[in-house]
């Protein structure tokens, strides 16, 4: 596996992950928030990743 498909893959997994949150009903939106802001900050990383090697996420 090579750098791209690795960030796609992690990108993919992040994004599920917000969604999940989302659907979740058993936790509150204060918690739904802390998680989703956490998980936006991973995936905004994993963004930077793929500029800073020059790679077009097609995830994004």
């Amino acid at each position: 596996m090579n750098y791209r498909e690795d960030l796609e893959i992690k990108l993919q997994k992040v994004t599920l992950a917000i969604q999940e949150v989302v659907e979740d009903v058993y936790k509150t939106e204060q918690e739904k928030q802390k998680i989703i802001g956490k998980l936006i900050d991973f995936k905004e990383s994993i963004i930077s990743k793929g500029i800073e090697l020059h790679i077009d996420l097609e995830a994004a």
